[in-house]
């Protein structure tokens, strides 16, 4: 035997789980990572840095970053689940010292699952709604709930007014479409609220909806149904649809359905007043564009992982053992470059329209926030066959996000099942009790404080992955080691990961990951401020309390080992049980790892080489 086993160090050895399957075809895997990049909540996130604009103004930025800290990161992770057979705890085998990561990341994503289906419940409440023969947010359907508004609300689209403005500053303007003519004095800027946005406020008769002041609690009996109608469908496909084969296939045409909507909708959208300048600052961006395109890297980074953290781990873990992760991973970075950029310019088409329409004085942190899915009715209700347009839009936002609660709970499941052994035999009541606990949880966002309060559980996912992946670097790069991870990748695959990436990732990536920290800790402390109890007890138990494993698991880890503190840490740093979980795989790698001339590089750990 040529490398550790659990047997060796104490732990409970690692039982593969042989009823878990494989991609039906490998490309499922290709369309499971492109159908991350339809995270459109992401480009919420963007507003706290005032980056409306986002792809659109920074193409060579992020095609850069693309191959310098995403495409590599994705490569790493796809490493570790296609190489171990497992999901994102069970995958720390290759350094059990933190296998804690894999329980802070469980708990995160459950923590994701529990607000994330507001993003499949808001476009199918308003799918239903673009069924009325007239659109409610139309401003023929306007006047038959547009009721008892205040003073501000009255300057709508429907009804606009307009105040007593100062001459306006040339180029003074935001986003892409930017204020061409802004107000010189904020007091007299007018505000042209949305009937589309209006509208959901009228579903909890709040007017007050997206204040932080607001403490009077109400629910909308729509988004009740809407939210039973979403986990209803959900457990539909776990009970019927969960195998990896079928689930594939699942996959695989909801992104070809998606891409289809995404690009009809771009054309007809491209014929918007103002859509020229959008397509201006794409090709001729502002030093504004640019540098707001910069500081909005990080943000967009994260995108290209999905709402949880280690999905693409799970993902490839079903992958057959020599795939060509390098190539798939460099495909999937490239297609979703393009899907992003198309998700952008649609809101970025919205939002400059929005602005030619109410004469450069639309401005509403709430209706930037939530452009495709509040704010796009109006639009819509302009054009002609406006219900169509409508059905499509809610359509592919709804779509996109069940698609990636779905991914999620794929992940979380197979994750759970993949550690602990006792729970494979009970895999449906398992999963169709997971599924019952989210839709509960998931009540609460129903809720006017909940659709109003759970970006500060946004921002603190954002958060945690950051902090996960400058520990993956530090796990992955320097713990298990360049050596290793390089000889065991040109294994697997038969490409050898180059030394220069491996280098820019050790050394350059974690200085700007640190400072995306920094502004992610800033963020969640001012969101955390404005919240309510509830959400700050949730934040406090799905995100800061989990992080207690991680030295917690490491503490328990070498109370198990042998010997003197510094050999325990160098025991619980080796990859233990680390090998393919195939028969014939593992007999190759056995030989492999038998061979003199490399054994003493992947297994003679010496103190330097842990450290």
């Amino acid at each position: 035997m040529v490398y550790e086993t659990s047997y060796e160090s104490g732990r409970q050895p690692f039982v593969p789980d042989t009823q878990r399957g494989n991609w039906l075809h490998p490309n499922d895997f290709i369309y499971a990572g492109l159908s991350l990049a339809f995270r459109i909540d992401i480009f919420s996130m963007s507003w706290y840095l005032s980056m409306e604009s986002g792809v659109v103004s920074f193409l060579p930025i992020y095609l850069i970053s693309l191959a310098v800290y995403i495409i590599p990161f994705i490569v790493i992770q796809s490493f570790m689940g296609q190489f171990s057979s497992s999901g994102f705890i069970s995958s720390f085998r290759l350094s059990p010292l933190f296998k804690g990561i894999g329980y802070v990341t469980l708990a995160m994503n459950i923590c994701v699952l529990t607000y994330y289906s507001i993003f499949a419940m808001v476009p199918l409440l308003y799918f239903f709604a673009s069924l009325n023969p007239t659109l409610p947010w139309s401003c023929e359907g306007f006047k038959t709930w547009a009721q008892n508004l205040t003073e501000e609300q009255e300057i709508n689209l429907c009804n606009m007014k307009f105040g007593n403005l100062t001459e306006p500053i040339e180029g003074s303007g935001s986003g892409v479409g930017g204020n061409e003519t802004t107000p010189s004095y904020i007091d007299n800027y007018v505000n042209h609220h949305i009937p589309s946005v209006l509208y959901f406020h009228s579903l909890f008769h709040d007017l007050n909806l997206f204040s932080y002041n607001d403490v009077d609690y109400s629910m909308s009996w729509q988004l009740i149904l809407c939210a039973l109608f979403v986990w209803a469908i959900v457990a539909v496909i776990v009970y019927k649809f969960f195998k990896t084969e079928t689930f594939g296939v699942i996959i695989r045409y909801c992104v070809w359905t998606l891409l289809g909507l995404l690009v009809f909708l771009l054309i007809r959208f491209s014929f918007l007043p103002g859509a020229e300048k959008v397509y201006r600052h794409l090709f001729i961006p502002t030093w504004r564009d640019v540098g707001a395109g910069i500081a909005a890297i990080p943000i967009y980074g994260i995108s290209a992982f999905g709402p949880g953290w280690g999905l693409f781990i799970t993902l490839s873990s079903y992958n057959k053992f020599k795939t060509n992760i390098m190539k798939f991973s460099w495909i999937i970075g490239l297609g979703q470059f393009f899907l992003i950029l198309g998700l952008d310019l649609l809101q970025n088409f919205t939002e400059v329209y929005l602005r030619v329409k109410t004469e450069h004085n639309y401005y509403s942190e709430v209706e930037n926030i939530w452009t495709l899915y509040l704010s796009s009715g109006s639009v819509m209700a302009d054009m002609p066959w406006p219900n169509f347009w409508c059905l499509l839009l809610n359509f592919m936002l709804f779509l996109s996000g069940l698609l990636l609660i779905l991914i999620q709970l794929n992940s979380i499941l197979t994750t759970i099942f993949d550690e602990f052994v006792k729970l494979r035999e009970r895999k449906l009541e398992v999963s169709m009790g997971l599924v019952g606990l989210m839709t509960a949880v998931s009540l609460y966002f129903t809720s006017n404080h909940g659709v109003t309060y759970f970006t500060a559980l946004a921002v603190d996912t954002y958060t945690t992955h950051t902090a996960i992946n400058l520990l993956l670097i530090l796990v992955v790069l320097w713990i298990y080691g360049r050596v290793r991870f390089q000889r065991d990748f040109e294994f697997m695959t038969g490409h050898r990961f180059s030394t220069w990436n491996i280098n820019i990732l050790r050394f350059v990536a974690p200085l700007g990951m640190l400072l995306a920290l920094l502004l992610g800790i800033i963020v969640a402390f001012y969101e955390h401020m404005l919240s309510n109890v509830v959400i700050a007890i949730l934040g406090f138990i799905f995100m800061f309390l989990p992080w207690l494993f991680i030295p917690g698991y490491a503490a328990h880890s070498m109370l198990q080992s042998l010997g003197s503190f510094k050999t325990r840490f160098q025991r619980c740093c080796r990859p233990t049980d680390w090998y393919p979980t195939k028969a014939e795989d593992r007999q190759r790698y056995e030989e492999a790892m038998g061979n003199m001339e490399i054994t003493h590089q992947l297994n003679e750990v010496t103190g330097d080489e842990v450290l």
